[in-house]
């Protein structure tokens, strides 16, 4: 297992995101512009780093140990991550069982691939974060079989959601997609965020622009606010977290608490 990006990644999504090019950062940061292309072609320099980390609003530690880093392995009984292919890459959803409840969140890309890889018949429901292709591509199939299907513009109106007997809590996560949702349960007394592409161990969503950006880091302060160091957090892509490794190892962490 890997995480869903690289230090690259997360320069260029936090370059992207405030809308400065490599020019107007090699200015202010004092660099050249050959310095910053060779960090976005995954060539590591720790004092160009230190440097750019500021103005682009990132931890510098946590960029360089970046590549070391990898949360530790979900622990909670009844959760289970499917990893599904898309394109060149993977994309995930998750199965969560509670008190013989089964819900599905997400759906992948492929049109078949979660039916494939899913005992179906089992859920109860089937909840969506966002509709960005690679979570939705399975819908159609899973609407064939009659199952309980909420999107995100649903659950947003219900915000609160009650499937078999659990409780579920819609925030608002939206930013990288707008809209898009995230779901808070209790399992086993440890809170859950099924966060779709909002935040992943290590990065967060990519954003379009500067207010998707900025809204971005909004609903995520919001959506961590009172949650406890242990809330785990299950992404879209890449492995489970809990908050308390993602504001020590994100460098996007200043950020969003």
């Amino acid at each position: 297992m890997s995480l869903e990006d690289e230090f690259s990644d997360v320069i260029a999504k936090a370059m992207k995101g405030m809308e400065i090019e490599a020019e107007d950062l090699a200015e202010q940061s004092g660099v050249s512009q050959c310095e910053i292309s060779g960090l976005l072609h995954g060539e590591m320099d720790e004092s160009v780093v230190r440097k750019i980390s500021e103005i682009l609003g990132l931890d510098a530690d946590s960029i360089i140990a970046l590549p070391s880093y990898m949360p530790a392995p979900l622990t909670l009984p009844g959760i289970r991550r499917i990893e599904l292919p898309f394109r060149q890459w993977s994309v995930n959803a998750w199965v969560v069982e509670i008190d013989g409840t089964q819900i599905l969140f997400d759906t992948g890309f492929g049109e078949r691939d979660v039916v494939e890889a899913v005992s179906c018949e089992g859920l109860d429901a089937v909840l969506i974060t966002h509709d960005h292709p690679d979570h939705v591509g399975g819908v159609a199939a899973l609407d064939s079989m009659r199952l309980c299907i909420v999107s995100e513009v649903d659950a947003m109106k219900s915000g609160v959601l009650e499937i078999g007997g659990v409780k579920i809590r819609v925030v608002d996560l939206s930013g990288h997609k707008s809209p898009a949702v995230g779901y808070v349960f209790d399992h086993s007394g440890i809170p859950v965020l099924v966060a779709g592409d909002a935040i992943f161990a290590g990065s967060m969503g990519g954003c379009s622009s500067q207010s998707a950006y900025e809204l971005a880091f909004d609903t995520l302060r919001e959506a961590f606010a009172g949650m406890p160091d242990d809330c785990v957090i299950l992404p879209g892509h890449g492995p489970a977290t809990t908050l308390a490794e993602e504001m020590k190892s994100n460098p996007f962490r200043s950020a969003f608490r």
